[in-house]
């Protein structure tokens, strides 16, 4: 978080803002390169303390069918659904059905006793140090295409053995948590998480086209369909396969999110003690305060408090934008994977508001000011493997086209901030590399780590070979063989499995090989045991660490 979530704005803040023709002018210049009816696109809403003062539709909700996104279409809004399973677990809390400080195994026995408790509170923060369930899937042979039911979920989660840490002493996003979030709604209550939410926050509210879409198969008249940029120019269909809610698979529309909105400002539902408490970030055991509430994260923006989330599942991607002490908000839900909405909410807080906030903080400095550094930083000093060693993770960053590229599951380019700071525009991601050129701190969805350079490694034939084998993950319950890669440089080895091409890994260091980087990037280190033979290897990989294989 840049700045203390509790500092007031460094602007007199106001809410009695005007959305006159010129502002909407301004707002539609925007989204011009999605007014087509050759795209898929995205709906928009602004809000002033949940009253729609503007929504529009740009772009197509269907390519197949010729039908345009208006504000009534319906988007599956991804991780932004969080926020309504804290809803469902507050309201159950303050009636005094479930305390939040509960052990989860008093109601979800089926996660495993690590011997430290996880507790709901604990969940709800993502501080829990379990493992996330979409990595865990992906890696236990599920295709992005795949159907997952709760089942799924739940039976890797009893086969865990160990946690990324400790409960309570670091923040990493965990979309398993809110899956159990969901389990224990329908435990406690008797009913599914759909039926709940809909009697206690949707009816109540008038959202009438919102629900937690727990079958997959369920027709929904007005909703959208959601596409990917394909190679080469046009685009592919992209929807999930989901039976899970709780972590994701609310469907909604920017009209009734409004009304979610508006429920900030008058408590309806909840009352004052909830709502506000949904707003409260968590602290971690040793007092340090996090930036993450209840399904909301916490920032600044401009001077101003910010609240707010993002969502992406396939090709949905949605961002929820609130600068409370303005009373609005900005609401855009998409159905195409490279929209950048969370950069777009803020060019439209600008257009509506900007010249009300403080000035834009220059990179790499404080407002309207830059620090001065020895020499003019380009792409190419990124350039390379960077490890984390606290992390166990590593991160690859390529120079070409003229520009810093960081290498995700969805390339990252980088635009030149000054001062060695580098930004992903769309997703305010940021990569920072020191004066001395030894550590570059990244900072992706909020969390920030510190990297450096890793050096050359160049196995030998007898290495490689010494690790050629089939190991067993427990966890996961499935084999991995390695395997020779037989690449140019001859300095790979691969990973085969089951319904997934070889997966090429190259050497970071001896016995450690990486494929990928940051998110879905993977480190495989090999162990031996006490005759220096190859008897295992552990996978990091995103949000799982030191998940275990052994040698058959």
């Amino acid at each position: 978080m840049s700045e203390s979530a509790g500092r007031m704005p460094s602007v007199s803040a106001s809410k009695d803002w005007v959305f006159d023709d010129a502002v909407r002018e301004r707002v539609e210049r925007i989204f011009a390169p999605w007014d087509s009816a050759s795209t898929p696109g995205m709906a928009v809403g602004v809000y002033r303390e949940g009253e729609i003062v503007y929504t529009g539709g740009f772009g197509m909700a269907n390519l197949e069918h010729d039908i345009p996104i208006v504000p009534g279409s319906i988007f599956h809004i991804a991780s932004i659904s969080k926020q309504f399973t804290d809803m469902c677990i507050a309201i159950l809390a303050v009636e005094g059905a479930l305390d939040v400080d509960d052990d989860i195994r008093l109601y979800v026995p089926e996660v495993p006793d690590f011997g430290e408790t996880i507790t709901i509170r604990h969940l709800i923060h993502h501080v829990s140090g379990l493992r996330d369930q979409w990595m865990l899937l992906h890696l236990a042979g599920w295709r992005e295409e795949d159907l997952v039911t709760d089942a799924d979920v739940l039976d890797l989660v009893r086969r865990q053995r160990a946690l990324n840490f400790g409960p309570n002493t670091e923040y990493l996003y965990c979309n398993t948590g809110y899956t159990l979030l969901s389990i224990v709604v329908k435990r406690v209550s008797g009913l599914s998480l759909r039926q709940f939410a809909q009697a206690r926050i949707f009816g109540p509210l008038g959202m009438t086209r919102t629900h937690f879409h727990d079958d997959h198969s369920e027709i929904v008249k007005g909703r959208t369909q959601a596409y990917e940029p394909r190679k080469g120019g046009g685009y592919h269909v992209s929807i999930p396969e989901f039976d899970v809610v709780g972590t994701t698979s609310l469907f909604t529309t920017v009209e009734d999110l409004a009304k979610w909105d508006g429920n900030f400002v008058t408590a309806q539902v909840g009352g004052p003690e909830v709502v506000a408490e949904l707003q409260r970030p968590g602290t971690f055991a040793d007092g340090t305060p996090m930036s993450y509430a209840w399904g909301l994260m916490r920032d600044t923006y401009r001077g101003a408090t910010q609240i707010g989330h993002g969502g992406a599942d396939h090709g949905y991607r949605s961002d929820y934008f609130r600068l409370p002490d303005f009373g609005l908000t900005v609401t855009i839900l998409s159905n195409v994977s490279d929209s950048g909405p969370h950069g777009l909410a803020t060019r439209v807080a600008d257009a509506v508001i900007g010249d009300r906030l403080a000035p834009p903080t220059a990179p790499g400095g404080v407002a309207g000011k830059r620090t001065a550094v020895p020499a003019v930083v380009t792409p190419s000093a990124l350039a390379g493997t960077w490890v984390c060693d606290a992390k166990g993770t590593w991160a690859t960053v390529t120079a070409r086209d003229g520009k810093a590229w960081l290498e995700m599951d969805e390339p990252m380019p980088l635009e030149d901030g000054g001062n060695g700071r580098f930004v992903h525009t769309a997703t305010g991601s940021t990569v920072t590399l020191s004066p001395d050129g030894a550590t570059l701190d990244i900072t992706v969805g909020g969390e920030t780590s510190s990297f450096t350079r890793a050096g050359r490694y160049h196995p030998s034939a007898a290495d490689l070979d010494a690790l050629v084998g089939t190991y067993w993950s427990e966890e996961l319950a499935v084999p991995y063989e390695i395997v020779r890669d037989g690449g140019t440089d001859g300095e790979t080895i691969a990973v085969r499995r089951r319904k997934f091409p070889d997966a090429t890994y190259r050497p970071l260091a001896p016995d450690t090989f990486g494929r990928g980087s940051l998110d879905w990037g993977t480190v495989v280190r090999f162990q031996r045991d006490e005759a220096g033979i190859i008897a295992g290897f552990t996978m990091t990989a995103g949000r799982i660490r030191n998940l275990a294989f052994a040698r058959q």
